[in-house]
């Protein structure tokens, strides 16, 4: 039964029985796309904002994406379009609306039955001036109306979302945190990112700043790591890949290690949690160390978010999660995540929370942009009713 109370024709995590009942749906990395003539209208678009490139798919009522017609360089098919992120925000902007209106003629879906735009970007939107406020790696954007110059050139409204809070909703509605009351989902990369999800609402917060614990303080040392921010102390300086790469630097120069002979100084700070994370898996003793210590260091910022939201459900995502689910270290990372969260937080919560590995990719920020479209239409409709 799904949280709207309808029941749904797929559970996500059941790909043989989807197969069963759609044969004609076209397998994806770890679920199915379904052709439009399958889904479930009204149907809603995701648009994923990133600093290179912007994500586009089309959504249907129960969450399921609709094969959007492209394939990757393996041949398989595509949940979403890729188009070249334009520095310039009004091109960008017709790049989407165009990009929007050629699937959904590909895809033979009436632009009547699409209902909302999910737009999915970093940083955040003036909530009175509706103007973009601070996206990073868009300097560019800051104080354009996209919502509003979207929403007029592609005739559909649009909702705007943090991008981070776009890929939470994406798994609490049909990903790992399927079924959960509210989540949070912590994306390691080269920051950590943060979306919280109680209820089905998306915790934003007076200003936009809600969920960034990737800024809780976790050491108060005069000495503490530096932050990307410019604070000291913060989560990100010291469990993202750029605060993984600089303990390990630090560490590298007083212990014997295999990752030293890996490092030069052509070597990229954003290249070095990829490094550890292959010696670790070779055995390195220090390298393994460092991942066990990332994983103790992101259990403080865990503890901090149960004591402050105590969510039912923890996801771990993004590109930093040493393999994720599908290897042996992964997995001794996440089981040294839970083991700290047991032994620093309250009983109870330790006993009820769970802690996992996200399970939608990179299409949880597309299906949670279209997801929290879907939700404020339905909320709207609604209030009119």
């Amino acid at each position: 039964m799904g949280k709207d109370g309808v029941e749904l024709v797929v559970c996500p995590r059941c790909v043989a029985v989807f197969q069963i009942l759609c044969p004609n749906s076209m397998p994806t990395d770890t679920r199915t796309l379904i052709l439009p003539e399958e889904a479930k209208a009204p149907f809603f678009i995701g648009v994923d904002v990133g600093g290179t490139s912007i994500k586009i798919g089309v959504v249907d009522d129960y969450g399921r994406s609709v094969d959007s017609g492209d394939v990757d360089d393996d041949g398989k098919h595509r949940s979403f379009i890729s188009i070249k992120t334009e520095q310039h925000p009004q091109t960008a902007t017709e790049l989407i609306s165009d990009t929007i209106h050629f699937l959904l003629k590909r895809l033979r879906i009436d632009t009547q039955t699409c209902k909302a735009i999910g737009l999915g970007i970093p940083g955040t939107m003036d909530v009175q001036t509706r103007k973009l406020r601070q996206p990073p790696n868009l300097h560019s954007w800051e104080g354009f109306a996209m919502c509003d110059v979207l929403s007029r050139i592609s005739g559909i409204g649009v909702m705007f979302c943090n991008d981070a809070n776009a890929a939470a909703y994406g798994e609490y509605w049909v990903g790992s945190a399927s079924g959960k009351s509210s989540m949070a989902l912590l994306t390691l990369g080269t920051g950590i990112g943060c979306g919280i999800i109680i209820e089905g609402r998306s915790i934003g917060g007076a200003t936009g700043y809600g969920g960034e614990c990737g800024h809780l303080v976790i050491d108060m040392a005069e000495d503490a790591m530096l932050c990307g921010c410019g604070q000291r102390g913060h989560l990100e300086a010291y469990a993202a890949a750029i605060g993984v790469a600089r303990r390990t630097m630090a560490l590298t120069d007083r212990r014997e290690s295999s990752i030293r002979d890996r490092i030069s100084p052509d070597t990229r700070l954003s290249e070095i949690a990829k490094i550890v994370y292959q010696e670790a898996e070779k055995g390195d003793a220090l390298a393994l160390e460092i991942v066990m210590d990332t994983a103790k260091y992101l259990s403080l910022g865990v503890v901090s978010l149960l004591n402050t939201v105590d969510p039912a459900c923890i996801l771990l995502g993004g590109a930093m999660t040493f393999g994720g689910g599908a290897t042996t270290l992964g997995q001794r990372f996440l089981e040294q995540v839970r083991y700290e969260v047991k032994n620093r937080s309250f009983k109870a919560i330790a006993a009820n929370v769970t802690i996992d590995f996200a399970m939608l990719g990179a299409d949880a920020g597309f299906i949670g942009a279209a997801g929290l479209a879907r939700e404020d239409y339905l909320s709207n409709a609604k209030a009119k009713a």
